[in-house]
This record gives C-alpha cells, structure tokens and sequence, in this order.
C-alpha cells in the first residue's frame, strides 16, 4: 500500500514558500497540513496568496484532503480560522478537513462558521467582518449572496455570468470602491493619524484608490470567472482585502513579496527606505488592496485572442508585457493601463500572479517618456485564479 504524502505549511510561511510549494503539488496526490493561523508580520498579499495555493492544490488532487491543529470541540479555534479567507478557501475547496483527533470532518462547521461573516459583509456591517487592521470581503461561487452590494448593483443574470463584459458592469463604480475603502476603514477603528493619511487619497475627483479597486475587481471577474469551456465553476472563492498596514522595511523586504527576480524591486526599495531614514522613522504605513480569484485565471480569456511568434512565453505573460494599455478585442487585455498609470501617480507598486507568470510593477518600471510595463516573470508553477496586490506607501 502506498504510503500517502503530506505537504505541510508552517504558521510563518511567506508568499516564496508558497510558490515551492505549488511546485511540488503537480506531482501527485498530498495531504497538506496546514496551521490554525498565520502570521501576519509584513502579510502583504500573504493571505491571498495563500488561499490561490490552497486552490492549486485542490485541484490537483483527486481528493483534496487537510489536517489540521483545530481542536474538534473548539468554536472559537473554528471560527477564527473561517473568518479568514485562506481558512474559508481551505473549507470550501477541500474534501474533507480533519481536526486534531484524527477524525473529526471540519468541513462542514467552518463553512457554517463563515455564514455569518458572509451575511454580515451583505449588509455591509463591516465593523463585524473587520479582523484589526485587515478586513476581507469574500464571495463565493453557487452561495447565498455571493454577489452581495459590498461591490454588485445586484444580483446577476444567468446571462450576465455567461458574458464576462456584462457582469463586469454589475460592479460598483470607482467612486463606490471609494466609499467601500473609507467606510472598512472607519469600521477598522484605525488610529486617527493612519486614517488621516489615507483620506486625501480618497477625495480626490479622479477616485484613484476606488479606480484601482474597481478595474482589479471587474478585470479579474470579467477574465476569471467562467471555466476553459465557457462554464461558471461549481466551486470558487473571490475576495477584496483591505488593509491599513504598519510595519519595517525588513518585514516589506522583496523577497517576502515576490517569487521572482524583480531588476525593479532592490531600487523601489531603497527609495523607500531613504524615505523613511530622511524622516527619522522606522516604520512605513502602507495601505494593501489585493484581490483573489481562484477561478481559470486570465489565460481562459486572453489565449484565444492572442497570436504572437513567442516560443517560450504563456500567453498571460506576452499580455503582460505587449499588450498593457490597449485590447484587440473582447477580453483580450488586462486593463492595466489605468491601474498602473494611477498606481504610479501614488507611488504605489503592485504584484499579479496568475497561469505560469508573474508581474511587479513599480514607478521605476517604465523608462522615462515610455507607458509603464511591467517587469515579468514566466515558467513558474502553474496556478489555479488570480492574485493582484496592490500597496500605496502612506506618507507621514
């Protein structure tokens, strides 16, 4: 009888432990163990890129299986590992999720953990979805209210799910992704010094945070959320995380942040950091916008409309690199045109990870005079969905 392997994730695994790991899941069947919580020290994108792991290797299992350190009897233990979205992910792409004892199924209490989570960002109580300084709105596929008004007019159409523009003008407007950001915020309880450097970029008429979220959220959903064969998946978690974040410059260190080699990366940084030594600090105040989607991922939609003489490179990552501001036709680009020229307005840098690619993009990114590109890294593990990070460094 082969013995069945296991892939454990410990509590401080980072955003480059997750990427080793998602290159060992393609080689068979395992059983991932996985901790009660993780750590949060410089958690830029940590979550979301936790959560696109667990789905990656969900679907490469024929029966995805996880043990835990959950005590079977321990409500409070499930309930703050449902309130999550790697822990939510985990609930609903798994077969089964064991407890300490070796026997008893969690599926089932976490995903009724997580429904009153799930009602409450419906209503838009976000005081109650609020864990700190980090708030998660998650949706997920075939559930109640999975399209709720925390960025939907309302409910979608059969019609609408199955053409990917109009669900995508189901999504709330820039200036509703505005309203979204300060009032998590404000139910964040944020120290008045952090929410006072946050609200000047929310009143300005060009709505930039509000246009960041609003084009991530729309772009993954109109090229994420239908299967290669046109299809909407039985099983899929999207989410917007929000997050007023305080740390040092070590715990935003790259290699914490990306997977690859970024030529961009070392020089952001130490900007960042003559920033902060020239104003006597040692912290840096960061605000995080990412966005999760463990559908197909962009390549369902982009391949087909691609046609391009490259041997070596997956048609997400030509698009990276060749077609930035511009479509050739339906849902053939990424809408990163305005992300990136808002983002570098703000000094902000931003991560994607998506089929077998990786973007960073930074203010250094495009030469002078030029459109921003992203620097891209390709022949990396492939991934199940997307995962966009966004972080705009707050100034004092």
């Amino acid at each position: 009888m082969t013995k069945v392997q296991t892939l454990t994730v410990r509590q401080r695994d980072g955003i480059a432990e997750y990427e080793r790991h998602m290159q060992v899941v393609h080689r068979g069947d395992l059983v991932l163990r996985l901790p009660r919580s993780i750590s949060h020290a410089g958690a830029l994108g940590r979550s979301v890129s936790f959560a696109q792991f667990i789905a990656t290797w969900a679907n490469a299992c024929a029966e995805p299986r996880i043990r835990t350190t959950l005590a079977a009897g321990d409500h409070d233990q499930i309930e703050r590992f449902a309130s999550r979205v790697h822990g939510l992910a985990a609930a609903y792409h798994a077969s089964r999720i064991t407890a300490n004892d070796g026997r008893t199924n969690l599926r089932r209490p976490l995903l009724e953990a997580a429904a009153p989570r799930i009602r409450a960002m419906s209503d838009r109580q976000f005081a109650s979805v609020a864990k700190g300084p980090l708030t998660e709105l998650i949706f997920l596929n075939r559930a109640d209210r999975q399209f709720h008004s925390a960025a939907y007019h309302h409910e979608p159409t059969r019609s609408d799910l199955m053409d990917p523009q109009r669900h995508g003008k189901l999504i709330v407007s820039p200036r509703e992704m505005n309203a979204l950001i300060l009032n998590v915020l404000r139910a964040q309880h944020l120290p008045r010094a952090d929410l006072a450097r946050i609200t000047p970029l929310l009143d300005k008429r060009s709505h930039p945070l509000g246009t960041l979220l609003h084009e991530t959220f729309r772009n993954t959903a109109e090229h994420a959320y239908l299967d290669l064969r046109g299809n909407i998946p039985p099983r899929g978690v999207r989410c917007i995380l929000i997050a007023a974040r305080t740390a040092t410059l070590d715990e935003l260190f790259p290699p914490l942040l990306v997977s690859a080699e970024h030529p961009h990366l070392d020089s952001y940084f130490a900007g960042l950091r003559a920033r902060i030594s020239r104003g006597r600090r040692r912290l840096v105040h960061i605000l995080e916008l990412s966005i999760l989607d463990t559908g197909p991922g962009f390549n369902a939609t982009i391949a087909p409309h691609l046609h391009s003489d490259a041997e070596n490179a997956s048609p997400v990552a030509q698009c990276f690199r060749d077609h930035v501001t511009s479509k050739r036709g339906p849902n053939s680009g990424l809408g990163l045109g305005r992300i990136l020229f808002h983002l570098g307005s703000l000094g902000g840098f931003l991560r994607i990870r998506t089929s077998s690619a990786e973007a960073f993009f930074s203010p250094l990114s495009g030469a002078s005079g030029s459109d921003p590109t992203p620097h891209v890294a390709d022949g990396l593990a492939q991934v199940t969905g997307t995962v966009v990070t966004m972080a705009v460094p707050l100034e004092p």
